[in-house]
Parts: C-alpha cells; structure tokens; sequence
C-alpha cells in the first residue's frame, strides 16, 4: 500500500481514539497488522508514536482558559494561602514526573510489547473489563451525587485532587506504557476512581496532564 494513503488510514484511526477512553496505540498497531506493516519496524513503530503529539499539541488550546488560571494563581493556586505541595498544579506534576521517569527507564521493554500484538491485544480487552467493572461499581454514588453519606467519592473537581492520587495515578500509568494498549486515559479513570474521584474528575485529570511542563 502506497505509504501516504497508509498514513491517512492510521491518521483516521488515531483521530477517532485518541479522545475517547482506548488505547490509540493499540488500534493504530492493529490496524498496521492489517494492513501487513510489520510491527518490528522501527520506522513504523516510530511513526505510532509521533503520529500522537498532534493530539498533545492541541491540548494547550484546548485547557488555555485553565492553564492561564493556574500561571496567575501560581504558586498558592486557586485556593489562597495554600502551600506549593498543595496548589492546584502540584498534583499534575507528581504525577507527571513520576509516570516519565520511571517509563524512560523501560523503554526496551516498551519497545519489544509495541511489537507483540497478543501483548496489545491482551492489554486492550482487559483494560476494557477492568475499566468497565470499577465504573460499574461506582455509577450508583455518581448519580447520588457530592455529599451522600458514605459516599466513597470525595474529590469531585480535578483542582481538588490531592498529591497521594496523583502519585497513585502516575504509578498506574507506568503499568500502561510498559503495556501498549492499557489505554493511559483509561488507567487514569479507573485509577482515579479507585482513589475516591469522581468519573469527571478522573475524566478531565489525563487531558489535562499532558498540557503541563
């Protein structure tokens, strides 16, 4: 297949998956099988992986009215008189930091699962379950809404999420690097809600991160 019509086709399937809770990586991968890419090749290999910073670029844009927000509340945040660890930043940057660091550190191992469609497979249709299960489990407090007694979910609005829930997400996240096809976004939700976010919270958490330094 001519390489340029290839491109358009993994461009459509990047686009369509990119913002929704699935691993774009893994549809991008299949659909390279498909179409008899081979997955150990570098250059396609390295072509699923930039194809994303168009989606990451435009994040800025998107979070423009909250990130300039949090320039001029910085560095109390929004809530005055708070210290760093507890500004509203804070938290997207622990997890930032402890998600890149540590997945830099497996990139070899990264790089062999990217090439394993089982591996992407695998991790697509568990992720789906284990996502699917957690919400599941929380959809009744969800509609009950904030203030239910004996509601689990006590951080309703990301600018609330605390440092111990960001450190929490970033370690699941460097679960779904080392496996492509858990879907980042979705580690983020399900993660979140196990911490006591509420699905919107945990929603808007992996939007937003990547739009930090």
């Amino acid at each position: 297949m001519n390489d340029y019509l290839l491109s358009l086709i993994l461009g459509i399937v990047e686009g369509l998956t990119e913002f929704l809770p699935v691993s774009s990586t893994a549809h991008l991968r299949i659909a390279e099988q498909l179409m008899h890419v081979p997955l150990s090749s570098g250059y396609w290999k390295m072509y699923s992986i930039v194809i994303q910073l168009g989606a990451i670029l435009v994040l800025p844009i998107y979070f423009r009215q909250h990130i300039a927000k949090l320039v001029s509340t910085f560095p109390e945040g929004e809530k005055k008189g708070l210290r760093l660890p507890d500004a509203s930043a804070q938290p997207r940057h622990d997890c930032i930091r402890r998600d890149r660091d540590p997945s830099f550190l497996l990139t070899k191992v990264i790089g062999k699962n990217l090439e394993s469609l089982y591996v992407v497979g695998a991790a697509l249709l568990i992720g789906g379950i284990v996502m699917w299960v957690i919400d599941a489990m929380k959809a009744p407090w969800e509609k009950a809404g904030p203030g239910t007694p004996g509601s689990p979910i006590h951080t309703w609005k990301m600018d609330d999420i605390h440092g111990g829930q960001a450190i929490w997400i970033g370690a699941c996240q460097i679960f779904s690097a080392v496996f492509p096809g858990t879907s980042r976004s979705m580690s983020t939700i399900a993660a979140g809600q196990l911490v006591g976010m509420s699905r919107a919270a945990a929603l808007e958490f992996p939007f937003s991160s990547p739009s930090q330094p």
